[in-house]
Parts: C-alpha cells; structure tokens; sequence
C-alpha cells in the first residue's frame, strides 16, 4: 500500500534505554533552536534554568511550571490535524496521524520500534480499506 513505511537500514542509528522505554534521538539544527528558544521562555517565566522533570512546552498561565494540560494538548493536536489536513498531506498520512498520535515520516521511522511501525501502517492500511469499501473517516 502507498504510504507505509519502512526503516532504512544503516542510515542513522538509534539509542534505546532498554527497560525504560525512553528513546535518546538527535535532533536537527532547527529542532535545537526551538529548544533553546523554549529554555529562554521558561527562564523568563519562571526565572530559572529548566530542571529534568520540568515540561519543555509548559502552560505560560500559571505560576509554576506544569505540564500543558490534557485539553491544551488536544486542542494543539486538532489544530496540527487540521492544517496537515488542509496543506494536501495525503488523507491517508493525517487519518495515521490521528490513529496513533504520530507523525512518521521517512527521515523519523527509524526510531519507532517495530510495534509503533507495525500500528502505524496498520492504520494507513485502515485508511484505505475504509475509502475501499465506502465508509467515511
């Protein structure tokens, strides 16, 4: 099917902490700047360095440092949907997006384990069965 993904062997390597599911992935040149530019934020809200346990993207409404909160996130997530939607990303790409939560794209799906690849082009394959046989997202 069009629009599933697979690793690319050898491209890059991938970091794994192995019993506590947390990923290390380098980062591209632009990914550093909204970092440092978050870091800045959070120092001029909260006058402080960013600590290990501190949200990067925080609620800029309260007086110490919280996590957005489940409907901010939510709402940002629909807006992303919606602009992907709206760009001409392929229809099946956004319903993937929406399934699983992620964005995959051939430059990122090297570091989803295989269970994370698997539900994503599952949900791509969804897609397409549902346009196949009729039925609406």
């Amino acid at each position: 099917m069009a629009n599933r993904l697979v690793p690319r062997i050898g491209r890059r390597k991938r970091s794994q902490q192995v019993g506590e599911a947390a990923k290390i992935i380098p980062i591209n040149h632009e990914t550093a700047e909204i970092m440092a530019q978050q870091k800045k934020l959070f120092r001029e809200q909260f006058g402080r360095e960013p600590g290990p346990d501190d949200p990067l993207f925080f609620d800029a409404g309260v007086a110490a440092p919280q996590f957005l909160s489940d409907e901010s996130t939510h709402e940002i997530w629909k807006i992303l949907l919606q602009a992907a939607g709206d760009s001409g990303i392929n229809p099946a790409i956004v319903y993937a997006m929406n399934k699983t939560g992620r964005i995959v794209t051939e430059t990122n799906v090297h570091f989803l384990t295989g269970a994370e690849l698997q539900e994503w082009n599952d949900a791509v394959d969804e897609y397409h069965q549902k346009i196949q046989s009729g039925e609406t997202q």
